[in-house]
């Protein structure tokens, strides 16, 4: 991951990812991942997302991760928080009702200061990788977190020879390379969105899915 060119991006305020609403297939699927209440949900790479907000209030407590303190400032900012300050391992978190913002290299983190982890969500981090380097955030990904933690995770796909990411195209295939050992992988939805996304349609690209993916823990094989 280019960590200069997402601060840059912050920096410029060039956000087209970020939505003025919680994302529609979060609201429509989160209960399908079965998780309770007062679940520790871990979501890299958030930016701004009201996706937080709408985990919140479903009762979660929720690790958003971020390189850019900007939208840190601006998601506090904008929803009215006043956080307090801590560092987990050498880098600032903002703690605040439930929510801890940790800002930061997702790469850096450990698993003793992230805690505990009930579930994932992703609509923004594995897409933001080029393929070379969605292996290593699937890996620390799963170094994170348990083996019985499920993911509900959101991902683009198209022809790559009409447009180079980031958004990364992420077919049904590299999904299954990077999970399929510890996962299940079921779909959820698969929607067209070019014309949600006439700035990536500007970029030439004639077709366009999203697709939302439940990542079940596998059950251990008995033993004989």
């Amino acid at each position: 991951m280019d960590a200069k060119f997402w601060i840059e991006k912050w920096e410029q305020q060039q956000i087209g990812f970020h939505l003025p609403m919680a994302h529609p297939m979060l609201a429509s699927h989160w209960s399908a991942l079965g998780v309770e209440r007062d679940a520790h949900v871990l979501v890299p790479l958030c930016g701004k997302t009201l996706d937080l907000v709408y985990l919140m209030s479903q009762g979660c407590h929720v690790t958003g991760v971020e390189l850019s303190p900007i939208a840190i400032r601006q998601f506090l900012d904008e929803q009215a928080l006043q956080a307090d300050s801590i560092d987990i391992d050498g880098m600032p978190v903002a703690t605040v009702d439930g929510l801890r913002l940790i800002e930061g290299d997702f790469f850096r983190l450990s698993p003793q200061a992230l805690g505990s982890v009930d579930a994932v969500y992703d609509r923004a981090a594995l897409i933001a990788m080029p393929p070379d380097q969605q292996e290593r955030y699937a890996q620390q990904l799963l170094a994170l977190t348990s083996v019985s933690v499920p993911i509900l995770l959101v991902t683009l796909d198209y022809d790559p020879s009409e447009m180079s990411g980031p958004p990364f195209a992420t077919p049904r295939e590299q999904v299954m390379r990077l999970f399929e050992e510890r996962y299940e992988v079921d779909l959820l939805e698969r929607l067209d969105v070019l014309a949600d996304n006439p700035a990536l349609e500007g970029r030439g690209l004639t077709g366009l899915t999203e697709t939302a993916w439940h990542l079940k823990p596998r059950q251990p094989k008995p033993k004989n």
